[in-house]
């Protein structure tokens, strides 16, 4: 039988490069392009809550000075949609706040 070939494993020479690169695991990069901790997203919340709150404001507001009737209705449609969107975040800062609660 004739013998069979094996192959020398070659031994890699520490560079520069190879030495001076760190490598991070998979987990901690991925972390990395994740958005902040809770505090984050309740301030990111709690921004778009006010914004869409005063956007209501506005528009109702508006609506009731407005003698035109197209656009008496068109700031009712747009309060309307503003209100629905500011109760949506509403209800979100309300379960992280009650998120937080129950970490305590």
């Amino acid at each position: 039988m004739p013998a069979k070939k094996t192959k020398k494993k070659s031994v890699k020479r520490a560079t520069k490069r190879s030495v001076a690169r760190k490598v991070e695991p998979v987990r901690e990069r991925k972390r990395d392009k994740m958005v902040g901790g809770k505090r984050d997203k309740i301030k990111i919340v709690l921004k778009n809550l006010l914004l869409f709150g005063i956007l209501f404001v506005l528009s109702v507001v508006i609506a009731t000075l407005s003698s035109n009737e197209l656009i008496d209705q068109l700031f009712w449609i747009l309060a309307i949609l503003t209100a629905f969107v500011a109760v949506a975040f509403l209800i979100i800062l309300l379960v992280f706040l009650f998120m937080k609660k129950i970490k305590k």
